[in-house]
């Protein structure tokens, strides 16, 4: 279904024509290209990607201009078999990392945040019905209700599968206060080293409620 608003934005699921687009918005959010090769950005860019399609039952793209300008990807436990053939394209981007120096660095940024995000899931001992995989929005659409607009039709899609709670994983190098203004808890945080980054980060577990979240 596309929804449409008064500033002539759209939001639909995502298509395969969105991916070049949302490659380069996942560049900006993380600031890739500020950190590392042109080459070695792309590929960090499609990884992401193609991870969190690999990892998602819902999917919605703002859309401004024919040109996406945000996106949220989430799941619940029931992850379509389908969406495991992501992993594919997913291992090329990794491969083609090892080509450089600066890449296999940004590939052990990956291994350590993935380990990190283990880490922060033990630390609560809950089991939760869904989990926001990915969330970007263009800064220049962050003042127009986008991100909450993509934020609400996630937690609706939650509720219409009977998800109560949900969790997501954020840090300092993201706009985490955006979580903590639609009122999730911060339930768990861990400071590690990233030498990729050239500083120290802290990493971020966040929970929600469906129902208190949407009242």
């Amino acid at each position: 279904m596309i929804l449409m608003t008064n500033e002539s934005i759209t939001y639909r699921p995502i298509r395969r024509s969105d991916y070049s687009a949302l490659a380069a918005l996942i560049d900006t959010s993380w600031n890739y290209s500020e950190l590392t090769s042109s080459f070695n950005a792309k590929q960090m860019s499609y990884a992401f990607l193609f991870s969190s399609l690999a990892h998602q039952s819902f999917t919605q793209v703002a859309v401004k201009n024919n040109k996406p300008v945000g996106v949220a990807m989430g799941r619940t436990e029931e992850v379509p078999i389908s969406h495991k053939l992501f992993l594919l394209p997913l291992f090329f981007n990794l491969i083609a990392l090892q080509f450089t120096a600066d890449g296999r660095k940004a590939f052990q940024s990956f291994r350590r945040n993935f380990h990190v995000n283990k880490s922060l899931l033990k630390q609560t001992y809950e089991t939760y019905d869904g989990e926001l995989v990915l969330f970007a929005v263009a800064p220049e659409t962050q003042s127009m209700g986008v991100g909450s607009q993509l934020f609400e039709d996630f937690l609706k899609y939650l509720r219409s599968q009977g998800a109560r709670t949900f969790y997501l994983f954020s840090d300092t190098s993201c706009t985490y206060s955006f979580y903590e203004h639609k009122g999730l808890k911060r339930t768990g945080v861990i400071t590690r080293k990233m030498p990729f980054l050239k500083k120290e980060i802290s990493f971020f577990l966040y929970r929600g409620s469906v129902a208190d979240l949407l009242d």
